[in-house]
Parts: structure tokens; sequence; C-alpha cells
């Protein structure tokens, strides 16, 4: 369940979507919105993406300093 990883703002969390079908347009537009939301900061379009790469941003991501949020 992915509300169960984010309960609040100050939650982070990676979510993967391991089915490549969340890419395709039709899938993705019945995601809710702030899954799908490229304009957010934090937020990157759905797209495939090899495991390696996909955990390296992951990485990166939770790298960053939260302290000032």
């Amino acid at each position: 369940s992915i509300g169960r990883a984010i309960r609040h703002r100050a939650d982070y969390a990676a979510i993967i979507f391991f089915d490549v079908r969340y890419a395709e347009p039709r899938i993705a537009s019945k995601l809710p919105h702030w899954i799908t939301n490229a304009d957010s900061k934090d937020a990157a379009p759905l797209k495939p993406l090899p495991f390696g790469p996909a955990l390296a941003q992951i990485a990166t991501f939770f790298k960053r300093d939260f302290t000032s949020h």
C-alpha cells in the first residue's frame, strides 16, 4: 500500500513500481496526482529504468540533508 509509506509531509519513502506498465500514460493517469506530479521539485516522471540506476537515484535522494524542511 503506497499510502502506508508516507503518513505526513515530513515522511520520506521510496515507491518503486516494478511493472513497466506504470510508465504507460493510460495507467499513470490513474495514479494519484501526488505520485505523477512532475512539477514538484522532488518528483520524477514515471519511466522505465533498470534497477541499478533506479537504486542510485534513490540513494542520491536520501543522502540529501532534510533538516531544513
